[in-house]
């Protein structure tokens, strides 16, 4: 941005006498007119290079998701803002987090795989082809934008004085009138205008450092921007986002899955009497994945604080193990130690408490939630380095009691790859579920002994081999225990009970795109 005229640039088509979308393309396009930033500054913002042949701004609103304009990937975005789902026609490229475009560091540059457009306004989602680490996104909210209300527009348009600027520039803008789809914007500061490549340029508030998104750069009066010297209108047009807050959380957070290890567990951690799936993502926080009633998985939340601690955790198991009705999780270290974190009415965990008093887990090859008597709480079954199985019991806080006994009569389980558990034929009572060495499904279901007894298998072949984790639990709320299967290329896939000791397959269970 020039010191004699500062300004916010926006990409898109312009038509005469009217606000239009102001694309960058090889002919000039529209950037804010505004002050230059500082390097670091607003690193949200992304630059897109479409098919070398258009430039738009964008907005980082997940580690793998822009917000930007239609009207930057439709073929005529003055006469359609159609863009079909899928891949991009043209190759096209974001850098995010870089200020100064004539530089080759800094920030991560990256191609753009797929788009999914909000048929309703000037708006489509990129997936970026890599996560973007290191960088906040922008916050989206469901707050509306107010008439009146400061905010401010970022891009890498065109300025005052430059036609293809290599800096980002940013300006204040005054909110006016929000129509369903639209808000208007009108140039507060000196100078002030959206012009050509600020198109998807992101507006948003700055509450205290935090940056709130309101929209989308959509069209531009591009009074001021360079190349327009005879229009003198700033006002411009933002394809909001606070009234479909909902739709973009659901499309950001369908890739959180990629990020999976294979460090996951099951119990129901919303309430609604289905049973969800926690896991640990590779960068060490913890998310939930919410089941809904097909069975199928939606993204939940953060289950703790962003904080990267549960990397050190080498194996989880969900249950509630103080019978309060909240999920619960106890958690294993590398070195044995196990800890407990028990449910909150809201949702949340409350601080770890030891489970143990010494590091003797680390000899347990597998370790399930397991209900070993009627206290209505679940406790543990777990197999010994000497092959034994033994089912352990909890406290009313949800420790452990420091009984055990025998499930079963020998020492033969070492050779059992993966455990779970579940009551798969509804007597009342838990069973264990086991792969073996030949890649079987074994069901042992649970006997008046308080042992177990071998039953026929759950499954008719054996392909169950290659799983990475088993994770039992009712996950359509059908009152049946069905099985979440995590396979070696992280997909997960349900398999539902009959209750009578057998499994069908059933969905695919990440979330997905709408």
């Amino acid at each position: 941005m020039s010191a004699r005229r500062p300004r916010a640039g926006l990409a898109a088509g312009i038509a005469a006498a009217s606000i239009t979308a102001a694309v960058l393309t090889a002919a000039p396009a529209n950037a804010v007119v505004g002050a230059a930033t500082k390097d670091g500054s607003y690193p949200f913002t992304a630059k897109l290079d479409i098919g070398g042949t258009r430039s738009c701004s964008a907005a980082l609103v997940d580690e793998q998701w822009l917000l930007t304009t239609a009207s930057c990937f439709a073929d005529n975005p003055d006469q359609s803002l159609e863009v079909p789902a899928g891949a991009p026609k043209m190759k096209t490229t974001a850098t995010v987090g870089r200020t100064d475009m004539s530089r080759e560091d800094g920030g991560t540059v990256t191609a753009v795989e797929k788009l999914v457009p909000r048929g309703d306004r000037d708006l489509v989602m990129a997936k970026l082809a890599k996560p973007v680490t290191g960088i906040t996104p922008a916050e989206v909210t469901a707050k509306a934008p107010l008439p009146g209300e400061d905010v401010f527009v970022s891009g890498y348009g065109r300025t005052a004085d430059e036609w293809v600027p290599d800096r980002l520039h940013y300006a204040r803008f005054s909110v006016g009138a929000a129509k369903e789809s639209t808000v208007g914007i009108t140039g507060k500061d000196a100078g002030a205008a959206v012009c050509e490549g600020d198109t998807g340029a992101p507006v948003w508030r700055d509450i205290n450092g935090r940056y709130e998104l309101v929209g989308i750069s959509s069209k531009s009066a591009q009074g001021g921007c360079f190349g327009h010297d005879d229009e003198t209108r700033t006002d411009a047009a933002a394809s909001r986002t606070d009234d479909i807050a909902g739709w973009i959380q659901t499309v950001r957070l369908s890739t959180k899955f990629q990020n999976v290890s294979d460090v996951v567990t099951s119990a129901d951690f919303n309430g609604d009497g289905r049973t969800d799936v926690a896991a640990v993502m590779k960068d060490g926080n913890l998310h939930a994945f919410y089941a809904k009633p097909d069975g199928t998985l939606q993204y939940g939340r953060e289950l703790w604080t962003h904080d990267g601690t549960w990397g050190g955790y080498t194996q989880l198991i969900g249950g509630d193990f103080n019978g309060d009705g909240q999920g619960d999780i106890i958690a294993r270290r590398d070195d044995g130690q196990l800890f407990l974190y028990t449910g909150t009415a809201n949702g949340n965990l409350n601080p770890r408490v030891a489970l143990w008093g010494n590091t003797s887990w680390k000899t347990m090859k597998q370790i399930v939630r397991y209900r070993a008597d009627n206290s209505g709480r679940d406790g543990l079954a777990a197999i010994w380095g000497d092959g034994s199985l033994q089912a352990y019991t909890t406290k009313a806080d949800g420790t452990l009691s420091g009984t055990k006994r025998d499930l079963w009569h020998d020492k033969t389980w070492d050779g059992m790859r993966i455990l779970s558990s579940g009551d798969f034929n509804t007597d009342g009572k838990d069973d264990i579920v086991a792969t073996d060495p030949d890649g079987g499904f074994r069901l042992y279901t649970g006997n008046t002994q308080g042992t177990v007894t071998r039953a026929p298998d759950l499954w008719y072949d054996k392909s169950w081999g290659k799983m990475l984790a088993l994770l039992g639990g009712d996950f359509n709320g059908d009152g049946k225990a069905d099985i979440a299967a995590l396979w070696g290329d992280r997909s997960l896939h349900l398999y539902t009970g009959n209750g009578k000791g057998t499994l069908a397959a059933g969905p695919a269970m990440w979330p997905t795109a709408p």
